[in-house]
């Protein structure tokens, strides 16, 4: 039986009732860059048979999308129910004032004074933890002055195993964790603050899923009798290339993201032995990364069902968004289709499988409905609850979806995907007057249009794997054509206008944010942005600042 609660009063909920209800327990474990061909039951030549098993025992939605294809912006509307595109935090509105087009990328960030789910669930009597990758608060610190930020410096080369420098790793891990409680976690442990290279040590640039799986572990023994949340991220399957096994399962188990860890941990079996078990599966040790994962998706499993809790948790798995080596970046489904496993004992009937449209959004939605907790009156949510869904239902619960990153929109349904590409008023100019803009590698000639994140590193590799990255106009059928590589967009003029009118009314849910045409009113009969002309401000950058860090 689950937990029952007590009623809690948050706004919109119904006042004076004393209503008992069963809620469960909530883990979701997102994963890193992971595409298919990573995941076994997805048709990977991979051996993850705790994947496998997930999906045999519980939910497999089979068109899951993230709505921005990078770890950040998806990340938030994971824990938000909102699109990226509204986020509110101070360095996303410094890059993006109100009148500016948005370009959707890891500048987003969760907001100090706004709703997302561990806020409200732990206001409303839930024990909430946060273990793993964050690249979701403080980007200032992530790759700016260290000092300035009350963060301690090392050299590059620093040994972790030198008591002076581990102590300065040790201090700032825990500096990490008290700035990400204040938004909504009681538990955070086991932080990276992004990715591995921004711990700025050559030593600590390696995967350590032992490390971030003990803490996850130590979370559920403290909160087993209480009802309880916990966001798992791994690092896993981000660069460094996971599959050079010198990054993770050769590297030392005591590199931590708190430094060096002399007694190691003890919640996985041997690195050893995964090579062993991936070999004796017949995979080579290139693969192992896959199996790696999978061990530590099946310790939290193991975990919830060793402390008797299986019947009273849900257990989400799911990526955060595709691999570089195919969609990341882009709007393309290879970076916003992935694997979305739910797994709930007694609850989710084993071997289930739902194929309409679902997002990251709708996460937080079904969170709240599933746990009793109404959605707060004074914020707002673009997701919607899968609990019918859950239970069974195989209802579409929308027809459409719409997804943004960089200077590209989209809108999808089941049958089609339109891609537009429209750049700020300021770049369009140097595009028309013959501008040049750069490439990511020096040696390479400069572009006619820019990438469409600012972060040359993802452009490039995005634009590589995607031959129609820089085209304005991107019509899909995804029926006939899943893999995205036709263009149809000339092909079919009257499906073009239906989804180009589709995702113009969707862009009406952003206030002053232009978008081209489909923001000035000539798509929709003169319904525009509210309260903004479509005009990028005077002094837009047409060369904004490149990000550092490797995403």
């Amino acid at each position: 039986m689950l937990r029952p609660i007590f009623v809690l009063l948050l706004a919109g909920c119904l006042g004076g009732a004393n209503l008992a209800a069963e809620r469960p327990n909530v883990v979701i474990i997102v994963s890193d860059d992971q595409s298919w061909d990573s995941i076994g039951f997805q048709g990977g030549k991979v051996h993850t048979p705790r994947l496998n098993q997930m999906a045999k025992d519980g939910l497999y939605l089979s068109d899951f999308n993230v709505t921005s294809t990078v770890c950040s912006p998806s990340r938030y509307s994971f824990l938000t129910g909102r699109y990226a595109g509204r986020c509110e935090g101070r360095r996303f509105m410094q890059e993006h004032p109100l009148g500016d087009q948005t370009q959707v990328e890891n500048i987003g960030e969760l907001e100090q004074d706004r709703w997302n789910v561990a806020k409200l669930l732990q206001r409303a009597g839930y024990t909430t933890g946060f273990v793993g990758k964050s690249h979701l608060v403080n980007h200032e610190w992530i790759n700016g002055d260290w000092s300035k930020a009350g963060l301690e410096t090392y050299p590059q080369n620093a040994d972790p195993r030198e008591p002076e420098v581990n102590a300065k790793m040790r201090r700032n891990h825990q500096k990490w964790c008290e700035a990400i409680k204040p938004f909504g976690f009681d538990f955070v442990d086991g932080v990276y603050a992004a990715n591995l290279k921004e711990q700025r040590c050559d030593a600590l640039n390696v995967h350590n899923l032992d490390w971030t799986v003990s803490k996850a572990v130590a979370f559920l023994e403290q909160s087993k009798d209480d009802p309880f949340f916990l966001y798992f991220s791994t690092t896993l399957h981000h660069g460094p290339a996971p599959w050079s096994n010198q990054y993770s399962l050769d590297a030392d188990p005591r590199m931590t993201g708190e430094g060096f860890v002399a007694e190691g941990f003890d919640v996985l079996p041997s690195r050893a032995n995964v090579l062993q078990r991936n070999r004796a599966a017949g995979f080579n040790d290139r693969q192992a990364y896959a199996l790696w994962l999978d061990d530590g998706v099946g310790a939290i499993v193991d975990k919830v069902e060793q402390l008797g809790l299986e019947e009273e948790t849900l257990i989400i798995f799911v990526p955060d968004h595709g691999s570089y080596r195919h969609g990341k970046a882009t709007l393309h489904d290879y970076g916003m289709r992935v694997a979305m496993l739910m797994q709930w004992k007694g609850k989710i009937k084993a071997g289930s499988q739902y194929d309409a449209l679902t997002a990251n959004i709708d996460i937080t939605p079904t969170i709240l409905d599933l746990c009793d907790v109404a959605p707060p009156a004074d914020d707002s949510m673009d997701g919607v609850s899968l609990k019918p869904v859950i239970y069974g239902s195989q209802r579409a619960v929308r027809e459409e979806l719409f997804g943004e990153m960089g200077h590209s929109r989209c809108v999808k349904t089941k049958d089609w995907k339109y891609i537009a590409v429209r750049y700020p008023d300021v770049v369009q100019r140097k595009i028309d007057q013959g501008g040049k803009f750069p490439a990511f590698n020096k040696e390479d000639p400069p572009l006619d249009r820019p990438y469409l994140t600012r972060n040359r590193h993802l452009g490039h590799y995005a634009s590589l794997q995607n031959p129609h990255y820089f085209e304005a106009d991107q019509l899909y059928n995804l029926k006939a054509d899943p893999e995205e590589n036709e263009n149809v967009f000339r092909r079919y003029p009257e499906v073009a206008q239906q989804m180009q009118k589709r995702l113009a009314k969707a862009l009406t849910q952003f206030e002053e944010r232009p978008f081209g045409e489909f923001t000035d009113g000539s798509l929709l009969g003169g319904q525009t942005v509210r309260g903004l002309p479509n005009k990028a401000p005077a002094n837009s950058n047409p060369n904004p600042p490149l990000q550092t860090e490797e995403e």
